[in-house]
C-alpha cells in the first residue's frame, strides 16, 4: 500500500522533472492528466502522504522524503481512490513513530529526512513490518537504545488485530 503512494510521489516527480512540487502540480497529474483521481482526492493524498512522513510540507512546496534511487514506475500502475481510503493510519501510530524519529535525532544528531528516508528503506526491504518496526530495526542498526518504545509498538500492533 504505502509503495503505491511512493509510487505516485515519484511519478509526479517524474512527469514535472523537479523535486519541489505544489498542490497544483499534483492535480494537474494524478487528476486531470492521469484522470486517476479527482482534486479533493488528491488533497486527501497530499494530507495523508504528510501525516505519514513520504512528503514534507514547507510553505506550499512538497518535497518526498524517501530515497527514489532505482526506483521505475511500472507500465500499469494505477493509483486508486481506494488505496488512499482504505490505508489506515492511527494517530497513536503517528504519535509513536514521530516519537522515534525524534528520539533518533536527538541521539544521533542527524537530520529528520535523513532518518525517514533510511527507515522507508528497511520497510521497503521487508515489507510485512510496519513503519515503527523499521524505526526500532534502524535504531538498533545505530547502536541506539529504544526499548523505552516497544511495549508501546507491541499494544499499537495487538490493538490493530
Amino acid at each position: 500500500m504505502i509503495d503505491n503512494l511512493k509510487m505516485a510521489i515519484f511519478f509526479v516527480e517524474k512527469k514535472c522533472g523537479k523535486k519541489e512540487l505544489k498542490r497544483e502540480d499534483f492535480i494537474r497529474i494524478l487528476s486531470f492528466e492521469s484522470r486517476w483521481l479527482e482534486p479533493s482526492m488528491v488533497d486527501k493524498f497530499l494530507e495523508l502522504c504528510t501525516r505519514i512522513h513520504l512528503l514534507e510540507k514547507n510553505n506550499d512546496v512538497y518535497v518526498s522524503q524517501f530515497s527514489t534511487k532505482g526506483m521505475e514506475i511500472p507500465i500499469d500502475f494505477f493509483l486508486s481512490p481506494e488505496d488512499i481510503l482504505n490505508f489506515q493510519e492511527t494517530k497513536e501510530t503517528k504519535d509513536i513513530f514521530l516519537n522515534i524519529v525524534e528520539f533518533l535525532q536527538e541521539k544521533t544528531g542527524k537530520g529528520k529526512n535523513e532518518i525517514v528516508s533510511e527507515i522507508n528503506k528497511i520497510k521497503a526491504k521487508m515489507k510485512y513490518i510496519t513503519i515503527e518496526t523499521a524505526a526500532l530495526i534502524y535504531a538498533n542498526d545505530l547502536d541506539v537504545d529504544v526499548s523505552q518504545f516497544i511495549k508501546e509498538i507491541e499494544n499499537s500492533i495487538i490493538s490493530k488485530k
